[in-house]
């Protein structure tokens, strides 16, 4: 046994290959990226739940389709002409929070019914 490359005392020093060196990085970037993920996502769930919470106030509001050519604008200074138009969509978001940015023909969309 005298022949033995390493016996128990005797320390081995590790190396890592360029390969083994890449491997090490992206398993911290992953790691890194998905605790990131997991803290940005349980923020943005407190925050989205808290402004859930304030915008529940009861509106009346209607359903409407979306017109070829109509946008949040026009839409809010058709139904409120003597109201600030930006407060109205803002209004109209909160009552479709999930309706995006630009709106598509033929989409139904919640109103604000303002007397």
């Amino acid at each position: 046994m005298a022949n033995s490359p390493a016996s128990p005392a005797t320390p081995v020093r590790l190396t890592l290959t360029s390969r083994g060196r890449s491997v090490v990085m992206v398993s911290a970037l992953i790691l890194a990226t998905s605790t990131f993920a997991a803290t940005f996502s349980a923020f943005n769930g407190a925050a989205a739940s808290t402004t859930s919470a304030a915008s529940s106030t009861s509106v009346a509001a209607e359903e409407i389709i979306v017109q070829p050519g109509e946008s949040y604008w026009s839409i809010a200074r058709e139904i409120a002409p003597g109201v600030s138009t930006q407060d109205v969509i803002d209004q109209i978001h909160e009552l479709n929070p999930f309706a995006g940015a630009t709106l598509q023909a033929g989409t139904k969309i919640l109103v604000p019914l303002i007397k």
